[in-house]
C-alpha cells in the first residue's frame, strides 16, 4: 500500500482518474455503495452538515474520465475512504491531484510570487483612483479590502500594483507580499479553483507540500492563521467572479487585500468597490507624452486628441499606440487616423484581451455584440438589441447583461448601453469573419422594419 511511485508522473485529471481506478482494484474493489458510505461516514465525525453529503452518482462520477471541472475536496475524499488511515498514502495523492490541477511549480497554471512587479513605463496611475482606493482600504466594513472593477484595459493591474507599492512604502504593509493571478480572463485556462491558488499561498508561505491540508476549507483556514496580525498585502488580479475569491480572503487580521477584475461583483460583502474607467481627455494625453515623448504630443495636440478617442481612452492601448509613436518619428501625428490606431491596439494585445473577455459569455451574448456594430450610434437601448438579434427583449436585456458583467459593454442608464470605441472596432472586424452576409442583412430588415401597429391602432 506503501508503493506511491505510480502517483509521480500524473500531470493531467485523467491520468488521476485512472490511477484511483486502480487503487479501487488494488484494495478490494469496493462498491460504489460501499465508498459513499465511507465518505458519509468521514464527513460526519467531521461535522461536515448532511446537506453536503455526496450522492451514490456523485461518488460514481470521481471514476470518469473526461471531467472539466472536479470537486477536489471529494476526490480527496474518495481517496481517504479507499486508503483508510495510511497518511503517507494519502499525502501522495494529494500532491498528484496538486499536480494534476496545474499547481505543480514547474507547470503551467496559476502565478504566486512574492513582489510586486515593477511599474511600467510611463505613469498610467491616475491619481484621484489611487486616493479613493486607499481610502476604502481603511474604511470601517471592508475588512481592508479593495476590489477594482473596469473594463479591459483600463489600468486595475497597474492601479493594484502601485496601491501595493504605496502600502508597502508607507509601511502599512509589514509582512508577507502575495500576489496571485487567478486567471478569470486567460485566454487558454479557465479560471483558477481557489483549491489551487490557496496551494500556491501556501506553499510561497513556506508551508510543505506533505502538509498543505487536502481541502478548500482548510487551506482557507491556515492560510488565515499563517497571515493573521502579519500585516500581509494581497494581491488578486484578474478575478473571475466573487466565488472564486472569497476562500482566498485572509480576514481584516492579516492586512491589506486588493483584487481586479472585469467583472462587476455586485453586493458588499467582499470590499469596498472603485470602478477604473477609461481616461479623461487630460490624462490620455499624459499617458501619451509619457509613451511617444512630450515634443511628439505636445507638436500637434489635436491629433493626439484624436488618438485617444481613436482607442475610447483605455490606457493600455494609448501606450501601444505611444509607443508605435515613439518608434516612427518619421510618422506625422496627423496620420494616426482612426483606423490605423484601431489596429495598432487591437493587434498589440488588446484584441487577445477582448476575445478573451468574449470566453466567459454565451454565443447569443457573442452574436449580439458583433450586431451592435450595425447600428449608426455607439449605444443601443434593449429593444433595439432586440430587434436586431431578433429575440425577445428579456432575451436581449440578458444577453446586454452578460456583456455588461464581462466589461464588453457599458450600462449607461435604465435600459440603455454603450460601446466603447476600441470594442466597437474589435467586434466589428469579428462580424466580418464570423457572420454570413444573410444573417447581417436580416438583421438590417428587421432593425429597419417598422413595428406592426396594433388592431386598435389601426381603427383609429
Amino acid at each position: 500500500m506503501s508503493q506511491t511511485s505510480e502517483l509521480d508522473g500524473i500531470r493531467t485529471l485523467d491520468e488521476f482518474v485512472i490511477q484511483l481506478r486502480a487503487l479501487k482494484m488494488r484494495v478490494g474493489n469496493p462498491s460504489i455503495t460501499e465508498i459513499t458510505r465511507r465518505v458519509h461516514r468521514d464527513w460526519r465525525r467531521a461535522g461536515r452538515p448532511r446537506s453536503e453529503w455526496p450522492a451514490r452518482s456523485t461518488i460514481g462520477n470521481c471514476f470518469q474520465t473526461g471531467r472539466r471541472r472536479p470537486n477536489s475536496d471529494l476526490l480527496l475524499a474518495v481517496v481517504r475512504a479507499l486508503a483508510m488511515d495510511d497518511q503517507d498514502l494519502l499525502a501522495a495523492w494529494s500532491r498528484a491531484l496538486h499536480a494534476a490541477l496545474g499547481e505543480a511549480a514547474s507547470g503551467p497554471g496559476v502565478r504566486v510570487t512574492d513582489k510586486i512587479p515593477p511599474p511600467p513605463d510611463g505613469t498610467l496611475v491616475r491619481g484621484p483612483l489611487l486616493d479613493e482606493a486607499l481610502r476604502l482600504l481603511e474604511l470601517p466594513g471592508n475588512g481592508r479590502t479593495v476590489v477594482l472593477e473596469g473594463p479591459v484595459g483600463a489600468g486595475k493591474s497597474t492601479l493594484a500594483h502601485e496601491l501595493g507599492r504605496h502600502l508597502v512604502t508607507a509601511r502599512h504593509a509589514r509582512g508577507p507580499v502575495l500576489v496571485a493571478d487567478l486567471h478569470g480572463t486567460h485566454p487558454a485556462a479557465p479560471p483558477a479553483t481557489p483549491f489551487t491558488v490557496l496551494g500556491h499561498l501556501l506553499r510561497v508561505l513556506g508551508t510543505p507540500m506533505a502538509d498543505v491540508p487536502a481541502s478548500t476549507e482548510r487551506r482557507t483556514v491556515l492560510l488565515r492563521r499563517l497571515l493573521a496580525g502579519t500585516g500581509a498585502l494581497l494581491i488578486l488580479d484578474d478575478a473571475y467572479d466573487a466565488e472564486q475569491v472569497r476562500p482566498l480572503l485572509p480576514g481584516p487580521r492579516a492586512g491589506h487585500t486588493v483584487i481586479t477584475t472585469r467583472r462587476s461583483f455586485g453586493g458588499a460583502d467582499i470590499g469596498g468597490r472603485v470602478r477604473v474607467p477609461p481616461c479623461e481627455t487630460a490624462d490620455s494625453l499624459r499617458i501619451l507624452r509619457a509613451a511617444a515623448g512630450a515634443a511628439r504630443i505636445d507638436a500637434d495636440p489635436i491629433a493626439a486628441t484624436l488618438i485617444g478617442e481613436a482607442v475610447g481612452h483605455l490606457p493600455q492601448a494609448l501606450v501601444i499606440v505611444g509607443r508605435h509613436v515613439a518608434a516612427h518619428p518619421d510618422w506625422p501625428l496627423a496620420d494616426y487616423h482612426e483606423h490605423v490606431v484601431a489596429s495598432l491596439a487591437l493587434r498589440g494585445g488588446m484584441g487577445r484581451s477582448f476575445a478573451a473577455s468574449e470566453q466567459r459569455v454565451s454565443r447569443d451574448a457573442r452574436r449580439l455584440l458583433r450586431l451592435l456594430t450595425l447600428l449608426p450610434a455607439a449605444y443601443t437601448d434593449v429593444r433595439t438589441a432586440a430587434r436586431l438579434a431578433g429575440t425577445s427583449p428579456q432575451d436581449a436585456a440578458d444577453r446586454l447583461t452578460e456583456l455588461v458583467a464581462a466589461g464588453l459593454l457599458e450600462h449607461l442608464g435604465p435600459g440603455l448601453y454603450g460601446l466603447g470605441r476600441l470594442v466597437h472596432s474589435y467586434a466589428r472586424a469579428r462580424l466580418r469573419l464570423d457572420e454570413p452576409v444573410s444573417r447581417v442583412q436580416e438583421a438590417l430588415a428587421r432593425l429597419h422594419r417598422r413595428p406592426a401597429r396594433s388592431a386598435e391602432a389601426v381603427g383609429r
